[in-house]
């Protein structure tokens, strides 16, 4: 007989946009009391998914880099950072999407011996009637997984670095547990 799991909302979404991100320097896409992890919550195997959608406006030519750490702060723990993608430029209001999910590999006694591993994919629109102009970006750990300390409170943080100033709204979040 195998194991039930039941997808659990850890967060409620809140009934109205996050703020906007218009910054050039690393940016939290969504606040990390919005995705809280409890210390000691996570044992071996267990999977969360950040997914959040809203709309973005990008300016001239410019890039953007994903970063997701593990902790309250910019400083956490990274989890793989993206490679530097081109934006298509002078978009307005394009739809966006990303997805991001956190698995813990092992779960040790001490405060940095638990492991985790973590890919994502930020997707939005591009030019209207244009061909493959869409802006896609994928991260991941690679190669081993990533030492973490889940013996404190933490949260997933999502860093956004665009090159050239931009108008990210993220409009809804949904932060679950999937097992």
């Amino acid at each position: 007989m195998s194991r039930q799991y039941f997808g659990d909302v850890l967060s409620e979404p809140i009934n109205a946009a996050f703020s906007t991100i218009t910054a050039t320097t690393e940016t939290v896409l969504i606040p990390t009391q919005y995705t809280p992890i409890p210390a000691n919550e996570p044992r071996a195997g267990k999977v969360y998914e950040l997914i959040v959608g809203g709309t973005v406006t990008t300016g001239g030519s410019g890039t953007l880099i994903v970063q997701p750490r593990l902790g309250l702060v910019i400083g956490g723990t990274a989890l793989g950072v993206s490679p530097t993608q081109t934006v298509v430029p002078s978009i307005t209001t394009a739809p966006f999407l990303y997805r991001c999910y956190v698995a813990f590999r092992s779960i040790g006694l001490g405060a940095s011996s638990s492991t985790a591993v973590c890919s994502g994919q930020w997707e939005s629109g591009g030019a209207v009637a244009t061909a493959s102009s869409e802006t896609s970006v994928s991260h991941s750990t690679t190669g081993a997984a990533v030492t973490v300390d889940t013996s404190v409170a933490t949260g997933l943080w999502i860093g956004v670095t665009f090159s050239v100033a931009p108008s990210v709204i993220p409009l809804w979040h949904v932060w679950r547990s999937l097992n």
